[in-house]
């Protein structure tokens, strides 16, 4: 049942004189019999926010003798006896039994229900109780969110859920979060399907955590599986927060906050540069170069790392309304937030309004959600040179060089002479212009009727309308001795991104006896349209900063559309309360493939035993509240390709010569090959859990188990440039599996008036590609460096785009061990000297190269976990929230420029450490040429430890008594302290262990990343 926190006072008002009316001729009856009265009186009170509960039963265990509390939440009750057992109940709280001993004043705290076998859980198209479930689900109610200091949903749900990996997209303000539901199933796209009250959003990164009520995930295929082809990565079912029964409410949150990097990188300063630099040049027989002997600024230089990085203020703003009457019930919230970042230069703001209203008269009902967003951000630009952009260039420009040039155009300095071409980081800030503006509609509508005896039809209709306008300025500047723009530029683009859908159900349920029905039925239609324009020019005249009136204009276009056709049907019948089955079966047509197999039938079983209610069980007299053992089998779909594969595309505009003399000519070709026979991608799940409760919910246990395999994967495979097409073709190649385990822990306990709460999880997620298909049985994934080659590869036998490196054996320390590397006697690393990086020849050629490659560990984490700590007292509140990983793997890109001193840029400060300098290091010798390959980003030097636990969340807050804030006509008023990525436990020396670069071929690679921030927040909430 769910838990009714917000009901007001008028109703309170109305149920306690209609209750009261009732159980007043109960009592005057049940007073003849009585002999001789005893007086009991007392309060009865909520533990979390110390308000009177008005209208709560107070009733003489086994008796019909009781009473109800007043609107002060008192009692008076008459008893014959003062050593009696009373029982006090209300609606959504934990009953409680309290025995009197002999006392005349007996004062009472209600807790919130935390797991009742009645409560509600939402899943695909309706409610379920939890005690009827068969699939794997997991959930989060709003007070699990830490909504004041996470104002990132993604990041709010970060270690809370058994099985759910959520990454950091980066430190960016604005720039999210990537999640994944139990491994990654496909190596095309493994992001799982978002619903906000019924309608599918591409991501849930700008939503206001405040407006959510609730979280549902669906996890295996019998819970997913009524979504078809959509939820093959997954569902993630958001609820926002309703109006209730009653007089208007207002809620008011603000807070303001401030943020940090909660890291840097250990760089060199000037001096010390200098003394690295010189021991390399000299060491290759150079002469050192002259930013070494004569820098621009002197003594340490500039620490780039703070010329970019700033203390940032963050601020946001909540107002909620909600209210309504038997037949209207609404809920309205209009939201700011705004967040400053670390890196100067980069902010994000966000303005959400969401209207969400009811109406119900007789067998009708209808109501919609709307929701408005507007998002501002103004981005890290990306720079000329090797530094990729601005955290980059800081962290590798050198420190001797000037930040400002009075003489240049645009005014700054930068790197000149025989150095690497690296960007002024300052300069970059100040003279681009990148900012991304974002808009997006969210409406769905139902209307609902209930006819007959346990039919329900569902009409919904919705429509998600997003628009992306990008802005990107640059001015004439000159900056150091290798950047020079003589023309202002202008790119501007616009993205429309349009959603639509209708969805049919008919719903049936009913209880005949111990027997239970439910049963649905449905039609739906979606349909997706994107379109996009761009356009640039040069030449602008300095202060107009339009396309119109320049040189060199360029425009580009596209366009796209699908459609997905579905029917669905879902069955769940119960016997007793203790057999439950569930069967699903979704049939979904899609517009990506040919008309030959457009179609795909997705079927799912489940069933789940209530042990714990069987007699036998029941005689052990174990102090189990429920014992559900459950199991399920299921099949989903994947259609996440381009549109249009299945056709040979033809793309215009590209120019050839003909003729003669020779003109140039517009033509067109042949973008890739046609698709024809693709079909859909195919998971199969089997899962098998167990449900444990214990001490009327003072312990919830859970634990699933599963094994996900899927095949006939979407991917593009590698074909010659020779056969004419520009793109890789899609095919069914290969087959992936996904095994492992999750296990929830809850525990909740009240040692004399403090109540605490403990939540933990764990899940570990073995992922194996068991085949490609692809001939070679081996996929490239990313590079980690500039200009390296990938270091993640996907092979049959190991993890989706596993770390493939060359192993390295330490260092040689003697020129000996040098001479006994060998092969026949010639010399394995010819070039070697002492101090160099050893090499491990794999396949004993007699030579290191990529041949050599090997298993070198995983991204994925063997197991991840969270933690949530929760305590109150007296008004005092009191939530730790930590989260980590273990044994994943990170290829630190940054060290493949940072820690090889091969290039003329910035170095760690390690280098100090190195052979050179101290010849029992680890670290190797310096050598500007590095003939022996000491930096070479192919190798396993630069592949390091991503375990890390994190302190998520730190928040203390008080609330007033209500006595006190009563007389000021406030409900609640809260102060509160929060604390953000407070620190991380890890042994990883970049900025960030939680980092996943672009796509999946990137996850585990840390290159020039936006660094995460550490925040410190001070809020109020208040309720009229």
């Amino acid at each position: 049942m769910k838990t009714i926190k917000n009901v007001t006072q008028l109703l309170r008002i109305k149920s306690f004189l209609t209750s009261k009316l009732t159980l007043s001729i109960i009592i005057m009856i049940s007073c003849i019999s009585l002999q001789a009265q005893n007086t009991i009186r007392g309060s009865v009170v909520d533990q979390k926010t110390s308000q009177t509960v008005i209208g709560a039963s107070v009733v003489v265990k086994g008796s019909t003798n009781g009473t109800m509390t007043d609107l002060d939440g008192n009692y008076v009750l008459n008893v014959s006896d003062r050593n009696v057992t009373l029982v006090f109940s209300y609606i959504g709280y934990v009953k409680v039994e309290e025995a009197v001993n002999g006392r005349e004043i007996v004062n009472v705290v209600l807790s919130e229900e935390n797991n009742t076998l009645d409560e509600v859980v939402i899943i695909g198209y309706g409610t379920i109780k939890k005690s009827d479930m068969t699939g794997a689900v997991g959930g989060l109610k709003a007070s699990q969110l830490d909504s004041q200091s996470n104002t990132n949903l993604g990041s709010a749900i970060q270690g809370k859920i058994a099985g759910v990996t959520v990454e950091s997209a980066g430190g960016a303000p604005g720039s999210g979060t990537r999640i994944q539901i139990r491994g990654a199933g496909s190596l095309n796209n493994n992001n799982p399907l978002i619903l906000v009250d019924d309608i599918a959003v591409a991501s849930m990164n700008n939503l206001n955590p405040n407006d959510i009520e609730s979280i549902q995930v669906l996890k295996d295929a019998s819970a997913a599986a009524i979504y078809g082809s959509r939820a093959a990565n997954g569902v993630i079912l958001i609820t926002t927060k309703s109006g209730k029964k009653g007089d208007l409410k207002v809620s008011f949150d603000s807070s303001f906050g401030y943020a940090s990097v909660a890291k840097k990188l250990d760089l060199l300063n000037q001096e010390e540069w200098a003394k690295v630099s010189t021991a390399a040049y000299t060491a290759a027989g150079k002469q050192p170069l002259d930013i070494a002997l004569n820098p621009e600024v002197s003594g340490a230089g500039i620490n780039w790392q703070n010329e970019i990085f700033r203390t940032a203020p963050t601020k946001n703003y909540s107002l909620g309304l909600s209210g309504g009457s038997d037949n209207v019930k609404y809920n309205m919230s209009l939201s700011y937030f705004n967040q400053e970042g670390v890196v100067k230069e980069t902010n994000y703001d966000r303005i959400n309004l969401r209207v969400k209203s009811d109406y119900k008269k007789g067998i009708f009902k209808i109501g919609e959600t709307i929701m408005l967003t507007k998002e501002k951000r103004k981005d890290l630009p990306g720079v000329p040179g090797q530094g990729r952009n601005v955290v980059g260039s800081a962290i590798s420009m050198i420190p001797g060089f000037a930040i400002y040039d009075e003489n240049a155009i645009g005014g700054y300095g930068g790197a000149s002479g025989s150095v690497t071409d690296i960007f002024n980081p300052v300069a970059a800030l100040n003279l681009f212009d990148v900012k991304n503006d974002y808009y997006q509609a969210l409406i769905n509508t139902y209307a609902e009727a209930s006819f007959f005896d346990g039919f329900k039809y569902k009409l919904n209709v919705g429509a998600t309308i997003s628009e992306h306008k990008a802005y990107n300025y640059t001015p004439r500047y000159e900056v150091g001795g290798f950047f020079k723009n003589l023309r202002n530029t202008l790119a501007e683009g616009s993205d429309l991104n349009q959603y639509y859908q209708i969805e049919n159900t008919l719903n049936y349920s009913k209880t005949f006896g111990k027997h239970s029905v439910n049963l649905l039925v449905g039609h739906t239609v979606y349909e997706n349209k994107f379109r996009s324009i761009s356009g640039s020019v040069s030449g602008l005249p300095d202060g107009i900063y339009v396309l119109a009136g320049a040189e060199d204009p360029s425009i580009v276009g596209l366009a796209s559309e699908n459609k997905l056709m579905s029917f669905l049907g879902r069955a769940i019948y119960s016997y007793d309360n203790k057999y439950i089955f569930t069967a699903t079966f979704r049939r979904d047509g899609s517009s990506r493939f040919s008309p030959e197999n457009k179609w795909g039938n997705f079927p799912s079983v489940s069933a789940a035993w209530g042990i714990g209610k069987e007699d036998f069980f029941s005689k052990l007299n174990l102090p189990v509240s429920e014992l559900k053992l459950r199991a399920s089998y299921g099949v989903l779909g994947n259609q996440e390709i381009g549109d249009y594969q299945y056709l040979g595309l033809i793309s215009p505009g590209i120019s050839y010569a003909m003729g003669d003399p020779n003109s140039l000519w517009i033509g067109n070709i042949q973008q890739e090959y046609p698709a024809i026979g693709l079909k859909w991608e195919s998971t199969a799940t089997a899962n098998v859990g167990i449900d444990l409760s214990m001490w009327n919910g003072q312990i919830d246990f859970t634990a699933d188990y599963f094994q996900k395999n899927t095949t006939d994967l979407l991917l593009r495979v590698p074909i010659p440039l020779s056969v004419g097409s520009s793109n890789d073709p899609y095919t069914n190649a290969g087959k992936v599996s996904n095994k492992g385990f999750e296990l929830g822990l809850t525990y909740n306990k009240k040692v004399g008036e403090v109540n605490f709460s403990v939540i933990s999880n764990i899940s570990s997620v073995k992922n194996r590609v068991e085949d490609l298909s692809t001939g070679s049985q081996i996929l490239a994934g990313s590079s980690g460096s500039f200009h390296g080659a990938a270091v993640t590869y996907s092979k049959v036998g190991y993890p989706i785009y596993s770390f493939f490196l060359v192993k390295t054996d330490g260092l040689f320390r003697s020129q000996e061990e040098i001479d006994a590397y060998n092969l026949n006697g010639n010399p394995i690393q010819p070039r070697a000297q002492v101090g160099d990086v050893k090499y491990v020849d794999l396949n004993g050629d007699g030579q290191i190269d990529g041949s050599d490659r090997q298993f070198r560990g995983s991204a994925f984490p063997d197991f991840e976990y969270g933690l949530r700590l929760q305590a109150d007292w007296k008004g005092i509140d009191v939530t730790i929230a930590a989260q980590g990983t273990q044994e994943n793997m990170i290829y630190n890109g940054n060290n493949t420029d940072l820690a090889t001193v091969r290039s003329n840029i910035n170095y760690s400060s390690a280098t100090l450490n190195s052979y050179t300098f101290n010849p029992n290091s680890n670290f190797p010798r310096l050598d500007i040429d590095d003939l022996n390959d000491n930096g070479a980003d192919y190798s396993d030097r630069f592949l390091e430890n991503g375990s890390y636990f994190r302190i998520k969340t730190v928040q203390i807050g008080y609330t007033i008594p209500n006595s006190l804030t009563q007389k000021l006509a406030i409900d609640r008023c809260r102060f509160y302290v929060a604390g953000d990525n407070l620190h991380t436990f890890t042994k990883y020396t970049g900025y960030n262990p939680d980092v996943s670069s672009d796509g999946l071929g990137g996850r585990g690679i840390d290159y020039k990343s936006y660094p995460l921030s550490k925040t410190i927040t001070f809020g109020i909430q208040l309720n009229f």
